[in-house]
């Protein structure tokens, strides 16, 4: 009897297997589309099978929630399709335009979850508001559509606690925002200057956020902050975070990476002292 049941549960591992096996091949055959592409290669017509791009349907499903307004459902479905189909010849630009439509929502009036509101105080300033709610004092510019330092009791601020991650890929030549695990924004890096003994995986954060104009140091209320050179020094030596400019022929590359000047802007107002920043490549 122990051995009929043992031939009997074989069996039935048989027929499951064949069953199974059975339904990929009608999948593989039959059910999953297939994409047929014609070419001539030397003379003679040549027909070859090519997987489908699954992620080109989430893609344009992404783009018609954008023109419809829907931003949040369009960055979740892009989303979607970066961690699902990262072999999808959309991938690249619906990393991009993820990053645009986050930073959208962080800027605008579009409640987030982590977004709130803080009602000024008699006596506040703008750098206490930004201590106290774990942000940025450009950001609150930025988000408030403020161009100067003035604040006014019982005002109603948009703030939001900027608790993202900078990752620098040296191989890439790209530093990604992360907001905890998610994927926040990429940059390009179009230029690096490291010490030879700094090697990743490093570990550090944002120590100091520099603003410069004409040889002297600057803060948000001067007339020329918009326009000053900035840069973020990191708890590592040599580690920074710059915009490209213009050098002298003397004049020896600076320590750091470089980005462009909006990009170094953008990134200036979303990472505040203390953010992590992690060299990984």
């Amino acid at each position: 009897m122990a051995r009929l049941k043992l031939f009997l549960a074989f069996l039935a591992l048989v027929v499951l297997a064949a069953g199974l096996g059975g339904a990929l091949f009608f999948w593989k055959k039959f059910a999953q589309p297939d994409l047929f592409v014609s070419r001539v290669i030397e003379g003679r017509s040549e027909v070859q099978l090519e997987e489908p791009d699954l992620g080109i349907r989430h893609f344009e499903d992404a783009v018609q929630l954008l023109r419809d307004g829907e931003l949040l459902a369009a960055r979740d479905r892009l989303l979607y399709l970066m961690r699902y189909y990262p072999e999808s010849a959309t991938y690249g630009d619906a990393k991009r335009i993820v990053g645009e439509v986050n930073m959208d929502l962080l800027i605008s009036r579009i409640p987030l979850a982590k977004k709130g509101e803080h009602i000024v105080r008699k006596g506040e300033a703008l750098v206490t508001i930004a201590r106290k709610n774990s942000t940025t004092i450009d950001y609150i510019m930025r988000a408030n559509g403020k161009t100067t330092a003035l604040i006014y009791p019982d005002e109603a601020l948009t703030v939001y606690p900027l608790d993202f991650t900078a990752e620098i890929d040296l191989e890439a030549m790209s530093l990604t925002v992360r907001d905890g695990e998610r994927f926040f924004k990429e940059y390009e890096i179009l230029d690096k200057n490291l010490p030879p003994a700094l090697r990743p995986p490093v570990s550090t954060t944002i120590s100091e956020k520099v603003a410069w104009f004409d040889d002297r140091p600057i803060n948000f209320q001067d007339q020329n902050y918009l326009a000053c050179q900035k840069w973020m020094r990191s708890g590592k030596m040599g580690l920074f975070i710059r915009h490209v400019t213009e050098r002298g022929g003397g004049e020896q590359k600076p320590f750091g990476i470089m980005l462009s000047k909006p990009d170094l802007e953008e990134l200036f107002t979303i990472l505040r002292t203390g953010s992590q920043v992690k060299l990984i490549n």
